[in-house]
């Protein structure tokens, strides 16, 4: 059978926000990949956002190198950050809300990891079909679950941004659902902000992963599209293409 490779594209740009609170992390030496979208506005988006981006990594590193299973080490990473975070906010000026979602994935002994927290979502694209891996942890998807809302409601609800989990978040119960996967050969997968998915159709990711082959232009070419369908926000994606060696 043959070897699984990697080649990976990201891209990030601030569109008309003043400051781009996202950060992403591409690291082909471990396989890690991460989308963080910073919340709270300015200078505490990009400190909670940039703290995730460090954290994460580091504490995944150090967990995989002590033989943790990766499931294990990747809610150990996410809690490590989600509590350094917290403490960060109770030193901001009105740091209360001072937060960031984050999706992230791990490629690993032939195994790939994805999870999630806020509203930063991973999609599977394979065979000309998408799959959401992710889901997001806001209370309009939440009253979705509940029978309260229907999802066509949910796209207009006032409640469709409001997050109740996310990284710096108080009293989290519950970390991240982990969803692992096989990767097969000709597999997309697309880590995104929302300021990005947002504004994409399923029938986009379907198009772009089998005319695109290049995942750094593919990804170029979607941060572009959703700021020219009036994206008002910050928009980030990383795109990892699984091909034959």
């Amino acid at each position: 059978m043959a070897e699984i490779v990697l080649r990976v594209g990201s891209c990030t740009a601030q569109g008309v926000r003043p400051n781009n609170e996202d950060r992403c992390v591409v690291d082909l030496d471990h396989h890690l990949f991460l989308v963080a979208d910073g919340m709270g506005g300015q200078e505490r988006g990009e400190l909670a956002s940039g703290m995730a981006a460090e954290i994460i990594p580091k504490v995944l590193q150090d967990r995989l190198a002590a033989s943790t299973p990766a499931e294990e080490a990747m809610r150990a990473a996410l809690s490590s950050a989600n509590d350094a975070i917290v403490d960060a906010g109770k030193v901001q000026p009105e740091g209360r809300r001072m937060g960031t979602t984050a999706v992230m994935a791990l490629h690993f002994r032939d195994q790939c990891y994805v999870a999630g927290l806020g509203d930063s979502r991973a999609y599977l694209i394979r065979n000309d079909k998408v799959d959401q891996l992710t889901v997001d942890h806001s209370v309009a998807q939440a009253l979705v679950a509940s029978g309260a809302l229907t999802p066509e409601d949910a796209r207009h609800s006032p409640y469709q941004h409001v997050l109740h989990k996310f990284l710096g978040c108080t009293g989290m119960a519950e970390g991240a659902e982990i969803r692992p996967f096989q990767p097969e050969a000709g597999d997309r997968l697309l880590l995104g902000s929302d300021g990005l998915t947002n504004h994409l159709s399923d029938h986009d990711l379907i198009e772009g992963a089998r005319d695109m082959r290049d995942p750094q232009e593919w990804a170029d070419q979607l941060v572009k599209l959703a700021l020219e369908r009036g994206s008002r926000d910050n928009v980030t994606c990383v795109i990892v293409a699984f091909e034959r060696s």
